[in-house]
């Protein structure tokens, strides 16, 4: 019996291991990436992230070898291999939590906090962010989260009381998050680089410093959703610029963070730049522009 890995070799395919599934370049485009393509080992099913495009293991030899239809891929496996696809199993897929829009009518546009730390106020209503009134984010500074359809599926609130447990306080599924894609995407593209950084407050400083092309992981780990979102831009580098905290929890982190970027990007791609105090909040514009020329030396 032969394996999916024995018909992607046979057309041309050079796989890369990546745990469940093969990362590839596409031989059916112009691609420069070998981490775009990903196709799982058991079934052949695949997804290009740069295109969006997915299908079953038929289609993918179907489109590689430039073949009329989908008969004829499928003769082409009969005739050459003795394969066996085991049927996948059904996964439960969760929607992401849809939130209602009239909520944000209970925001107040009052940027005094943020404005007291750096921040300006043309700044805090590009993302559309005030003190919410009433509800279980009452007191907070309130960032809304959309998706690529501009539906509201989360909230991101900074507590500005110092009365409050949590900093921050987080409403939906941050595993779907990519934020702030929505004010930002065009920047990373025409940088090709992308910084990672653990909080709307990093991400607001490096803003105001003229550094627009970040991704907020909200907190020490990279999910799914944010690296498929780096596959899909496919960026020349990618910096992790978590907290340096005292106890070194964001140093521990960002190294993970970085073995676990490498295994779909090169490692000349993915580099650690930690602040060089403990978050970009504490940091001047003065310094932090520092920073961002010393990495680029």
């Amino acid at each position: 019996m032969h394996e999916v890995k024995d018909i992607l070799t046979n057309i041309g395919y050079t796989l890369f291991d990546s745990g469940r599934e093969y990362r590839t370049k596409p031989l059916y485009r112009d691609s420069s990436s070998n981490n775009v393509l990903c196709i799982k080992k058991d079934t052949g099913r695949w997804v290009d992230f740069k295109e969006n495009r997915f299908g079953n293991l038929e289609e993918l030899v179907q489109i590689t070898l430039k073949l009329k239809d989908l008969d004829e891929a499928k003769s082409y496996i009969s005739n050459n291999f003795q394969l066996r696809i085991p049927k996948p199993e059904k996964e439960k897929l969760k929607a992401p939590l849809i939130l209602n829009k009239d909520n944000l009518k209970q925001i107040i546009p009052d940027h005094s906090y943020w404005k007291g730390r750096g921040i300006a106020p043309p700044t805090l209503e590009l993302f559309e962010s005030g003190i919410m009134r009433s509800g279980k984010m009452k007191d907070r500074h309130v960032f809304p989260i959309f998706d690529r359809g501009s539906r509201l599926i989360g909230v991101a609130g900074r507590d500005i009381t110092d009365n409050q447990q949590l900093k921050w306080k987080l409403i939906g599924e941050k595993r779907l998050w990519g934020y702030p894609l929505k004010y930002n995407l065009k920047y990373i593209q025409e940088e090709k680089e992308v910084f990672l950084v653990e909080s709307i407050g990093d991400m607001l400083s490096l803003w105001e410093s003229g550094i627009k092309n970040t991704v907020v992981t909200f907190g020490l780990s990279i999910t799914s959703k944010i690296k498929q979102i780096l596959m899909v831009v496919d960026p020349k580098k990618i910096y992790i610029s978590f907290n340096n905290d005292e106890n070194y929890a964001g140093n521990k982190a960002a190294n993970k963070a970085r073995n676990n970027l490498l295994r779909q990007f090169d490692g000349n791609q993915v580099e650690i730049k930690l602040p060089p105090k403990n978050d970009f909040g504490s940091m001047s514009r003065k310094e932090i522009l520092k920073w961002k020329s010393q990495i680029k030396k």
